[in-house]
């Protein structure tokens, strides 16, 4: 599982660490797949209801770190 594991996407990877090993998430999605979106898009907006200003804000600042880097980079800059 380890191999495998490291091919997932970083969404597949937070899954696993966050739900029981015992629990096989994937055969559920795969079983039950609108039952699955249903329970993913409630928990993304609750989480987005709940800590929201703090999501965005966390993100702005990594966009804004991102696109200085961008610019000062073009230029020739160091940061």
């Amino acid at each position: 599982m380890d191999a495998t594991r490291e091919e997932r996407s970083p969404a597949g990877r937070f899954l696993d660490d966050l739900l029981p090993e015992e629990l096989e998430w994937e055969g559920l999605v795969k079983t039950y797949p609108l039952a699955a979106l249903l329970v993913a898009g409630v928990a993304g907006y609750w989480l987005g209801w709940r800590s929201g200003a703090p999501i965005l804000e966390a993100v702005g600042e990594s966009a804004t770190r991102r696109v200085t880097g961008l610019v000062s980079d073009s230029f020739g800059e160091d940061t």
